[in-house]
């Protein structure tokens, strides 16, 4: 069926384009052929069908018309002593650590659902709106989105060694690229069209952590065409909470309270409201006497890894070759493999024992306890997994005659997740062996932890259970590009560019739980999610005037409007338009402006209503005498979403004066509405019941037989379901219900300003170039949902803090280059706590040199640099918040970081 879809929508691509060329015969290497990129040292033959599209546009030999666009190309990506893709797109301070990241993850959580990042994804998240809102591509293509619970772009599938830059729109471009351009787009292009080889081996440490890295490329040209391939083999060791002083939860050394849970091993009990702590044995004999004054606690923290052990394996390769003067046919792939290894915290829990319990210990006289018990019985609760990922990509340029240009491409991406988290309590036989009088079969909570290992393997093993998730991201794409002159104008050429464009774009999960059943036999659920997109294009650049017919006060006047038209199968059609300006004065100073529509789908993992995990728990409720109601709190994806949508505006202007020559400066004013985002209820939902009416449903007086009996037929049904997460209570304790699932809810407005400036001269002693860039943000108003007011985020913990500054100062002369860089994050308002306080401006400072031989013998071409990222080894400033004191989302864990690398050019 799939495959009649496909050859169906290629078809109506190709005629559409055929069309547009019969149409007007007088119709472009797209950004899906992937760029020409010469080396320093070499420039690439040029073939007569490699023009070049810049990201932001359709249409080759232009710039994208009033959209601000930012990079990073190799030679910053060498000089910055970057590692990866992820880290070279973090130059720019655009680019926030916000959400998905490897630091953050389904036990460290974080903003913007970062606890969803279940294999370690590092994303980019332009603004900080969310990393669903920006869009990556490669060389213009989408990819398969990565993640087993999410749908995420993962920056580092890309081997760093063949990338040649990055090339960032900094505002909406749902016009040309369709869904998820909200914030803007990163576009990772790859090298092309190079002759010869580089090898680079590189090592790098901090403290208590390691880093190996290789990578060989190779490049050939000949006088039709060129292949490249590159080749990435990166191992890094994990970073365990243990090693760092600021990352533990007893957190008195920095001003805050001792936050380490009492759920421990040897654990505690509690009986009246007073905690006993258990003494350090194996938990059997144990006398009320014996019970401590002082509770045991678990430092969580220590236990868990900042960043886990990753090896990643990455390979990329691509060939073009002109078959005639007007056809050449290319190919671009790649493979990325990526094991991790994150250390978690053992599984835990809080229940009451009876003194039935063979085991039980408790102050003399009582009956039942309360236990707090950490499971240390288990041997591995780390989580472990991996994301692979792949894309093929076939498609050929065709010279149409007369300057039109048809570009077509077909490609194949998938991505495959695997997650297998291992601290999972199967509550079920938990409770049952607790309850147990036999000691063959009861469970010891109340010892270290060694007597359930040793005694009772079998039950413990049970109790201790996992849950294994696959995630396989499949997405098959066709398009079909023309793009060429329609006029003259005495300002210049009127340039167009039209297409088309199917998706078929497919999630299956599969869901393998031991925890589920008492027996503690695994339960298999299967996830499914699909839909097809069909889109048309189109865009039109006018120079209305320039040089060559231009006035006073107006030496150039460019016009460019873009529009684009896509069809879901699953929540119906969406239009978006922009439109965007430059005009120039003169004096080498250009204004620009742009205002368009951009739009989000639902992920398929948003959409999949197979996804539901149903909780039994106490929920905040202040109309309850005791703050808490019992209660069904359910989440999981949602087939009724619609679109997130926004509008985008950015105006600004470039200077290149003259008469200073290597002088430039850069200002951006962006503003963005983003409405109907998708989001879910809070845990304070019942406190604002109006809001969340339609989420909420509560029992009904007792008066109301037929609506109790509706209400224990509801509860019954949730608890007849294979996604129950807890075990089966009587009926009649629960009192509400609370749909957690995604839903359409907030908005979102943000607006701010880029500045960029930068002075290249060159002197006796050498060339050099100052810089700066910066990312100030304005406002940040959030509404979590109609209804609520409308409140300013901006630097508060969890959202973008308002001033990022990366300032730079290189040096060259002969072989030797030398750099320097400082890092600013401004102060914000930590809103954890009551009352609020400031968390410290964060400067870190990085200092990067090298050498490249020249000559002659084997030392020529050999290059060896040091690097020393937060060379003065800056600790994350304090910021309290949960059980720990500092913010992973505005400062990095690692500390300072050397490394040493060597490459050859051949």
């Amino acid at each position: 069926m799939f495959v009649s879809r496909y050859r169906s929508a290629y078809a109506g691509a190709s005629a559409l384009a055929l069309f547009a060329a019969l149409a007007v015969p007088s119709l472009a290497s797209a950004q899906s052929n992937p760029t020409p990129a010469p080396s320093s040292s070499q420039e690439p033959e040029e073939s007569a069908l490699e023009d070049i599209v810049v990201t932001g546009t359709s249409i080759r030999g232009v710039a994208a018309a009033g959209s601000p666009t930012i990079g990073v190309d190799r030679d910053d990506i060498v000089a910055s002593g970057s590692s990866n893709v992820s880290d070279a797109t973090r130059l720019l301070p655009q680019v926030l650590n916000l959400g998905a990241d490897e630091s953050r993850n389904s036990f460290s959580g974080g903003a913007q659902d970062a606890a969803a990042n279940s294999t370690a994804v590092r994303s980019a998240n332009l603004r900080g709106i969310g990393p669903e809102a920006t869009l990556m591509l490669l060389n213009g293509r989408r990819l398969a989105p990565n993640g087993v619970i999410k749908a995420l772009g993962d920056l580092d599938q890309i081997p760093s060694a063949a990338l040649q830059r990055i090339e960032v729109v900094t505002d909406g471009a749902s016009a040309i690229y369709g869904s998820d351009a909200v914030a803007g787009v990163v576009n990772l292009i790859t090298r092309r069209n190079w002759d010869g080889a580089e090898t680079t081996a590189r090592y790098g440490f901090a403290d208590a952590l390691s880093q190996f890295q290789f990578s060989q490329t190779y490049g050939r040209t000949w006088d039709r065409g060129g292949l490249f391939i590159a080749y990435e083999h990166n191992e890094r060791s994990n970073l365990s909470g243990a090693d760092r002083d600021f990352a533990s939860q007893n957190r008195t050394a920095r001003g805050g309270s001792d936050a380490r849970p009492f759920t421990a091993a040897p654990g505690n009990v509690v009986v009246g409201g007073v905690r006993y702590g258990l003494p350090n044995t194996n938990g059997v004999g144990v006398t009320s006497a014996q019970l401590l004054t002082t509770a045991n606690r678990y430092d969580e923290a220590a236990a868990n890894d900042l960043l886990p052990e990753q090896t990643r394996d990455t390979l990329l390769f691509n060939i073009n070759q002109q078959v005639t003067d007007r056809l050449e046919f290319w190919y671009e792939g790649f493979y990325t493999k990526r094991d991790y290894d994150l250390a978690a915290p053992p599984a835990l829990f809080s229940l009451t024992v009876r003194n039935t319990n063979p085991y039980f210990v408790g102050p003399v006289g009582a009956t039942a306890a309360t236990v707090e018990y950490r499971l240390l019985d288990d041997d591995d609760s780390h989580s472990t997994g991996f994301e692979n990922a792949q894309q093929n990509a076939v498609g050929l340029n065709v010279d149409l005659g007369h300057d039109w240009r048809l570009v077509a491409y077909a490609a194949h991406s998938m991505s495959r997740g695997f997650q297998d988290r291992k601290n999972v309590i199967n509550n079920a036989a938990l409770t049952a062996a607790l309850a147990s009088t036999n000691p063959a079969t009861a469970f010891n909570p109340f010892g270290n932890g060694t007597f359930n290992r040793t005694n009772n393997a079998a039950l413990l093993d049970i109790i201790d259970a996992n849950r294994a998730t696959f995630g396989t991201n499949i997405t098959q794409d066709l398009s079909a590009k023309v793009d060429g002159p329609l006029f003259d104008l005495p300002g210049g050429t009127v340039r167009m560019a039209l297409g088309g464009e199917f998706h078929d774009n497919a999630f299956r999960q599969t869901l393998l739980a031991t925890n589920v059943l008492a027996t503690g036999a695994t339960t298999t659920k299967k996830v499914f999610n699909q839909r097809t997109i069909s889109s048309v294009f189109g865009e039109i650049f006018v120079p209305i005037i320039s040089e060559t017919n231009a006035l006073p006060l107006v030496q150039r006047l460019e016009l460019s409007v873009a529009g684009r038209y896509e069809d879901y199968s699953d929540f119906g059609t969406t239009t978006n338009p922009k439109v965007g300006v430059i005009y120039s004065p003169g004096y080498d100073l250009n204004f620009r402006a742009t205002y368009g529509t951009s739009f989000r789908a639902p992920s398929l993992v948003d959409s999949a209503a197979q996804i539901l995990n149903i909780f039994v728990q106490n929920i905040t409720d202040p109309t309850s005498g005791t703050g808490t109601t019992r209660g069904i709190f359910f989440n999981g994806g949602n087939n009724d979403l619609g679109p997130e949508t926004a509008k985008t505006f950015s105006g600004g202007f470039d200077w290149t004066p003259e008469f200073l020559d290597g002088f430039n400066l850069s200002f951006n004013y962006y503003r963005i509405e983003y409405e109907n985002r998708i989001d879910v209820a809070p845990g304070n939902a019942l406190a604002q019941g109006t809001v969340y009416s339609a989420l909420i449903r509560r029992r009904p007086a007792a008066t109301d037989v037929a609506g109790n009996a509706a209400f224990n037929a509801l509860v019954a049904s949730y608890f007849a379901s294979p996604d129950l997460q807890n075990p089966v209570e009587p009926v009649a304790n629960i009192n509400v219900v609370l749909d957690g699932r995604r839903q359409n809810l907030g908005t979102l407005n943000q607006d701010g300003y880029d500045i960029s400036a930068g002075y290249a001269f060159d002197t006796d002693f050498g060339d050099w170039r100052v810089g700066v860039d910066v990312a100030k943000i304005l406002t940040v108003e959030r509404q979590g949902a109609a209804g609520l007011p409308v409140v300013d985020v901006l630097d508060t913990i969890g959202n973008p803090v308002d001033l990022r500054v990366r300032g730079s100062l290189s040096w060259n002369m002969g072989g030797w280059s030398a750099n320097a860089f400082a890092n600013y994050t401004d102060s914000y308002r930590n809103t954890a706590i009551t009352p609020n306080v400031m968390v410290d401006s964060l400067t870190t400072y990085d200092l990067t040199a090298s050498y490249r031989f020249e000559g002659e013998g084997m030392a020529n071409g050999v290059r060896v640099s040091v690097n020393a990222l937060n060379v003065f080894d800056e600790d994350p400033p304090v910021a309290l918040n949960g059980t720990v004191s500092w913010d992973s989302q505005a400062a990095s864990a690692i500390g300072r970081f050397i490394s040493f690398e060597i490459s050859k050019s051949w």
